[in-house]
């Protein structure tokens, strides 16, 4: 199989624990990419979080964010959305209340930035990979991004994981098909847990569906890597995929193949290797 397109997530996957890509996955990609392969960059990230990485590795072209809910052209001279999918109206202001029923840092995505309160403060630090735009304000439920023409892109939550795990429950009764959750325990902090909200529909999946379908590439010639829970929906459309060494099991039973280098060895150049010589 001749493969068009690399699609590579970034966190975990691409990027560094410091930020940085790996000298030799860099050398990598303008390798395969010289030779005439399709590079893009399929994350979670806001684009406004994701932007310095396309300029780094030179790309021109859609990329996927916020988990495909922000379809992307990126190029030198600027950048314009493709597409857009967010959570509107009545259902964005009743997910707003939903999640302010228990203790929990929340923080709000709209208009390529992201909002919270000070109970969010202590995860900023996370979140901020999101984006570089972060905005802490005294009342959320009053704050004017719920009057944003634009949406709500997502919601992320850190609490509980028990009261994660119940306001996930309420979401599902309450919002329906209106929204879309991936909720998990965080292991950096025991008993913690983690929930993401989007609008239903988009996924990394439907991302290079649609980054394939502006390049004449169909899914079935790319090849993707990624690490994370959010990243099974890509594994599930492209040809060949990759899990990274350290993703959960449940990730790396989905992919066709496994990274067998470390994120600090280059994992995205052992798999260029592999697929493209």
């Amino acid at each position: 199989m001749q493969y068009r397109l690399l699609a590579l997530d970034l966190d975990g996957t691409l990027l560094q624990r410091d930020g940085s890509v790996h000298p030799k996955d860099l050398a990598a990609i303008a390798r395969v990419r010289a030779a005439g392969v399709a590079v893009t960059i399929c994350t979670g990230r806001l684009y406004s979080g994701s932007r310095h990485v396309a300029e780094w590795l030179d790309l021109e072209g859609p990329v996927g964010c916020v988990d495909g809910s922000q379809v992307m052209m990126h190029s030198a001279s600027g950048s314009s959305a493709l597409q857009l999918t967010s959570i509107h109206a009545e259902h964005a202001l009743h997910l707003r209340d939903l999640l302010g029923r228990r203790d929990a840092a929340r923080f709000f995505v709209a208009n390529d930035r992201i909002v919270h309160d000070a109970a969010g403060a202590l995860f900023a630090p996370y979140v901020s990979t999101w984006t570089g735009t972060l905005e802490e304000t005294g009342d959320l439920h009053a704050h004017p991004l719920w009057e944003d023409a634009s949406g709500l892109l997502a919601a992320i939550v850190v609490g509980q994981m028990v009261d994660i795990e119940a306001t996930a429950a309420e979401i599902r009764t309450e919002l329906g098909a209106h929204a879309h959750l991936i909720s998990f325990p965080l292991t950096r902090f025991e008993g913690l847990g983690g929930m993401v909200v989007r609008a239903p529909g988009p996924t990394k999946g439907t991302a290079l569906r649609s980054i394939g379908t502006h390049l004449g590439i169909g899914v079935h010639e790319m090849v993707a890597v990624g690490d994370w829970f959010n990243d099974k929906p890509m594994f599930e459309v492209v040809g060949r995929s990759f899990a990274m060494k350290k993703a959960p099991d449940e990730v790396r039973a989905l992919a066709t193949d496994q990274v067998n280098c470390e994120l600090q060895d280059g994992g995205v150049a052992e798999v260029i290797e592999r697929v493209f010589g």
